[in-house]
């Protein structure tokens, strides 16, 4: 249980960085309130719900310029890294939709929870509109973020246990050999 919390830990907390970093120049105070984490995490986790459509050249979520492959890359790596590190495929395939799912979920709730941050009520609703359309008509880079992370961290930790338990068992065969 202890490898699965410090996976999704890793997950969340690497996404997150590669998020705030790939968005570094929108972060931008509305407000001095408490606020304005939702605020951080709302535009940290925009670059990366569109992955595909980035990669492809579309503007991101809320018309933001397409940030080309890197989105993609930042959830290709964090999967590779999640299945390293727990070197089982079921453990990895859990943490990396779990990891997935939260920033799904973190970004949704940061829209409504940011409500105070914006200057105004119209402004915080036409906001939230045109973002959640943008969202929710692009069914594809849902399903990517979904899923395509969950196959490859689940690929990354079989592949890495089978080679651990390969090489375990060649160090044991060189141990106790009887001749």
């Amino acid at each position: 249980m202890g490898r699965v919390l410090t996976g999704y830990a890793a997950g969340l907390g690497l996404l997150t960085l590669a998020g705030l970093l790939l968005n570094f120049e929108a972060l931008a105070s509305h407000t001095t309130s408490q606020f304005n984490l939702f605020l951080i995490l709302l535009e940290a986790y925009t670059p990366l719900l569109t992955p595909l459509s980035s990669a492809t050249g579309s503007p991101m979520i809320g018309g933001g310029r397409p940030l080309g492959i890197l989105p993609l890359l930042a959830w290709i790596l964090t999967s590779c890294i999640l299945g390293f590190l727990l070197e089982s495929g079921e453990k990895a395939a859990k943490v990396s939709f779990l990891a997935s799912a939260s920033i799904l979920i973190i970004w949704i709730g940061s829209l409504f929870l940011s409500a105070p941050a914006w200057p105004d009520h119209h402004t915080w609703l036409s906001n939230l509109n045109k973002l959640s359309g943008d969202l929710i008509s692009r069914p594809v880079d849902l399903s990517l973020i979904l899923v395509g992370p969950l196959l490859i961290s689940a690929a990354i930790g079989q592949l890495s246990e089978e080679l651990r338990s390969k090489a375990l068992e060649r160090d044991l065969e060189e141990r106790y050999r009887l001749y």
